[in-house]
């Protein structure tokens, strides 16, 4: 099951490349840098809740720990993307955590958040029905 997870985070990154042209080509140039962040951080958390739930309803979690265990591994596998691509790109380290500064209007440390605790919520979403 791990497996399986572990590739599907893939997916993940799909939707999250895909929501970012969108972004840069649709609104980024009305709205500026700051609003197209945010309003395509809000538009990612909600395909990520899409796709965490058509994913429970294939691969059923079989337990709370197994959620947890596989929103970390998401968890560390988008931190270590993120970082890695915009170290490898030549951004500063001051950039990059420039991202994570709610106090800045930055909301992209919801995104690694709700990697983290997604599977955790869709499983319990699918205990309770």
């Amino acid at each position: 099951m791990i497996l399986k997870y572990f590739l599907a985070w893939f997916g993940m990154m799909m939707l999250a490349i895909i929501n970012g042209g969108i972004r840069d080509f649709a609104y980024k140039p009305y709205v500026g840098d700051l609003p197209a962040h945010q309003i395509s951080t809000v538009i990612l958390i909600a395909l990520f809740a899409g796709y965490f739930r058509f994913l429970a309803a294939v691969w059923p979690l079989r337990s709370a720990s197994q959620a947890w265990v596989i929103g970390g591994m998401w968890f560390l596998m988008t931190e270590a993307f993120e970082f890695g691509m915009g170290r490898f790109g030549g951004d500063s380290w001051t950039t990059l955590l420039h991202t994570y500064n709610v106090f800045a209007g930055q909301v992209w440390i919801f995104i690694p958040l709700w990697v983290l605790i997604g599977p955790y919520v869709f499983f319990r979403f699918a205990r309770g029905r």
